[in-house]
């Protein structure tokens, strides 16, 4: 069923509501109604376009701005600095009471502690067949409860994690929002009924250990999919084909979103690091380089994000 009314919350640049009317348009829906709302009005008027839209310039820290409007379809950009978590999930101020009956809440977050993405990450427990062969088609990694991480080692992104956690500690914020989702969602099951989600690891770049041979020793992808156990059985140390344009072109994606995120940061982050503005810039600088020109994310550095959504009853 087609929704009538659509909410996007920091919608930016209103992409998202700009995709999601061309997608419904193509299914043959129409007389969809968008209204974006967001701190910045960076948003363009969708209407030159055929959207049936509207803008709110809000700030997400304080209530919504709407009184007796119901959505059949909110959805919650990747607003990782605000305290959307604890305002709109709250059972008396929650987008729930935003929905119809029978309306849908999308999330999508990205996480800003950046980790590195060990040799052989098994496929989450339970992961659908169709999503496994997306994963794979796209040189991605489903993430799960028993996916191996370890520290950043690029020196820069150590950097970075340092910093981001004292500045958004201060603000009492969390730089790894992917990880309270599913409690978030699940904390009032009176309130919502269906539930779903995924998360996934975007390297970005080429990593090291993709083309050695890990070991003799590991479960079959398709087997730890279907939960028959993890590191058990069995198998012949698979040999990766060469990542292709597309798949090297989305984690070249995932790197320009991490650095875009630590230069919309920089005031912050600055601040932390104790250093003078030339010295900053020195060493923005360097970053680059190491990261878009000497393939300093080897070891595996990877964009994490997920996408949740839940169904008001």
């Amino acid at each position: 069923m087609s929704p009538k009314k659509v909410l996007e919350l920091a919608c930016g640049s209103a992409f998202w509501s700009s995709a999601c009317h061309q997608y419904l348009k193509h299914q043959g829906h129409a007389n969809v109604s968008f209204i974006g709302v967001d701190i910045a009005p960076v948003a363009p008027d969708l209407k030159k376009y055929g959207v049936d839209w509207s803008f709110v310039q809000h700030d997400l820290r304080l209530p919504l701005p709407f009184e007796d409007e119901e959505f059949d379809l909110i959805f919650v950009n990747n607003e990782f600095i605000s305290t959307v978590e604890e305002v709109h999930f709250d059972p008396d101020a929650s987008l729930a009471r935003f929905l119809k009956p029978g309306g849908v809440v999308e999330v999508w977050k990205t996480d800003l502690q950046f980790r590195c993405l060990l040799p052989d990450p098994p496929i989450a427990v339970g992961t659908p067949d169709r999503i496994v062969e997306q994963a794979e088609k796209t040189a991605t990694y489903t993430i799960g409860a028993v996916t191996p991480f370890a520290k950043a080692q690029n020196s820069y992104l150590r950097d970075c994690n340092l910093w981001i956690e004292k500045a958004l500690g201060k603000l009492r914020l969390t730089a790894t929002p992917c990880a309270l989702i599913d409690f978030n969602f699940s904390s009032d099951p009176e309130v919502f009924g269906e539930t779903g989600g995924r998360r996934l690891a975007v390297p970005l770049g080429a990593v090291r250990w993709e083309n050695e041979d890990a070991g003799n020793k590991r479960s079959s992808v398709r087997d730890i999919a279907r939960g028959k156990g993890v590191g058990t059985a069995p198998t012949v140390a698979r040999q990766r084909p060469p990542l292709t344009p597309n798949q090297l072109s989305l984690r070249r994606t995932a790197l320009n979103v991490i650095l875009g995120f630590i230069e919309g940061m920089e005031p912050l982050l600055m601040k932390e690091s104790g250093k003078t503005q030339v010295e900053w810039d020195k060493w923005w600088a360097a970053m680059n380089v190491d990261l878009l020109e000497k393939d300093g994310v080897l070891n595996g550095e990877c964009l994490e994000i997920g996408a949740w959504w839940a169904r008001k009853k």
